[in-house]
């Protein structure tokens, strides 16, 4: 698939679309679930993170952008370090899935990029970080959460010092299991601890705002330079690595 590239983007629409139906599907079901059980709830998408940030949507906007420039730039400090660690271990360092799918999204701009940037631009940029979003943000990290917070609730005492500390023990937790399995999901150890950070970094960003479009900001920013590189490459700005 991927000598490809534009099947190969097409298959990640579609199996990202399929993980957007299931979460939202899934989430109803367990809200239906819920009412049926006389709990006081209803079939609204703000517990996913569909709301609006607590300081507005510019600042939201605002503090996406902030955060995807700085793990951008963490990235390129952490990146090298983790290429020498794990040459330094005996493992090869070569990309063997993102590599050649960046290396076919540019081949693809070679040959035909009035239709190849715009597309690689709305999957990569903004379709992708969406789901992902939805996904490990929304749902995974903020069902870790809230069910921490249960257990929290029900094991514990009562107190302002109590619940602080059950409160950030849960954050912590959800926030480990999160992005580590946001991490192991894109198959490159290399970048594994750049997508770890950048992952705990947006559960930080959804844990204060209560919505996912800063997050989803941020993601956007930190996938465009990416997708930039890939464009100067198509475009034969920049060499094609051999």
């Amino acid at each position: 698939m991927l000598d490809d590239p534009s099947r190969a983007l097409l298959f990640v629409v579609m199996q990202d679309t399929v993980f957007l139906v299931l979460t939202i599907a899934l989430f109803w079901v367990g809200v239906s679930v819920a009412r049926w059980l006389g709990k006081p709830v209803d079939y609204s998408l703000a517990p996913l993170g569909f709301s609006m940030p607590k300081k507005g949507y510019f600042a939201g906007v605002g503090l996406g952008l902030a955060a995807g420039f700085v793990a951008l730039i963490a990235s390129l400090l952490i990146a090298p370090l983790s290429a020498y660690v794990v040459e330094e271990l005996g493992y090869s360092t070569e990309s063997r899935v993102q590599g050649p799918f960046r290396e076919g999204l540019a081949s693809w701009i070679g040959e035909n990029p009035v239709t190849a940037i715009p597309a690689i631009i709305a999957v990569v940029v903004f379709f992708g970080p969406a789901v992902e979003e939805l996904v490990f943000r929304g749902a995974v990290f903020g069902g870790l959460y809230r069910l921490g917070l249960f257990f929290s609730r029900k094991l514990g005492g009562k107190g302002e010092d109590y619940k602080g500390a059950g409160e950030k023990i849960a954050f912590a937790l959800s926030a480990l299991c999160s992005s580590v399995l946001f991490s192991l999901v894109h198959l490159e150890p290399v970048i594994l601890p750049v997508l770890f950070v950048l992952a705990a970094g947006l559960c930080v960003l959804y844990w204060r705002t209560k919505s996912l479009l800063p997050c989803l900001v941020a993601h956007a920013t930190f996938n465009s330079f990416a997708v930039l590189v890939i464009i100067l490459m198509g475009l034969g700005v920049l060499p094609v690595p051999v």
